[in-house]
């Protein structure tokens, strides 16, 4: 029995040692789909997309240590990731903003979460909107504000490009889900300004 016992630990220490048995190993998202998100923003001939990219990535990684064997967690990292490098930034969108709603988080893990969605979004919104016509402006304060956790600043900005005419229908959609997501309902109402106005800061 002894002998079984020694051979388990044997076993199990060469296997931490490895890395086998760290949360970190458990909790990462996968590198290969890490890599291959950060090569095709740095490739595209926006060079803020590289940037907010790896902003975005730091964020994943650091949010897959600290959830250690959370698999539902890291599925989602894996699959946000997974979509906006292969172009599917709607389905982006859904798997970075159930995160903050995934169960038994901690505060810090909340955080990081919230943190990865926020990057998702300016993600998204620098590589749809960046060239609507008239919106530049708009779009940098979306993406600035989002990058740096400030969401009511966003807000006016999301409810000018919203109301676009300039739209394509995929525009609309990620424009409206993020929207949905910051001010649940904005994209809905009739009054767009007065509905801004309800909100709490403004």
């Amino acid at each position: 029995m002894k002998n079984s016992f020694a051979k388990l630990v044997i076993v199990i220490t060469a296997a931490a040692s490895l890395g086998g048995f760290t949360a970190t190993a458990f909790g990462q998202a996968d590198a290969g789909v890490t890599a291959k998100f950060l090569d095709a923003a740095k490739s595209s001939s926006d060079s803020q997309l590289g940037t907010i990219a790896s902003e975005l990535t730091g964020k994943v990684q650091s949010l897959g240590s600290a959830v250690g064997t959370n698999a539902a967690v890291t599925s989602k990292l894996n699959s946000t990731l997974s979509s906006l490098a292969g172009g599917q930034d709607s389905a982006a969108l859904t798997s970075a903003f159930k995160l903050a709603s995934s169960a038994k988080l901690t505060p810090e893990q909340l955080g990081l979460a919230k943190q990865v969605g926020n990057l998702a979004s300016a993600y998204v919104v620098q590589k749809n909107f960046a060239t609507l016509d008239g919106a530049q402006g708009d779009v940098a304060n979306i993406v600035t504000s989002l990058r740096s956790g400030k969401i009511q600043s966003a807000l006016p900005s999301l409810k000018n490009v919203a109301a676009s005419a300039k739209l394509t229908d995929s525009q609309k959609q990620l424009i409206t889900t993020i929207a949905d997501k910051y001010a649940p309902g904005l994209s809905k109402a009739t009054g767009a300004v007065d509905s801004l106005k309800k909100l709490p800061g403004f």
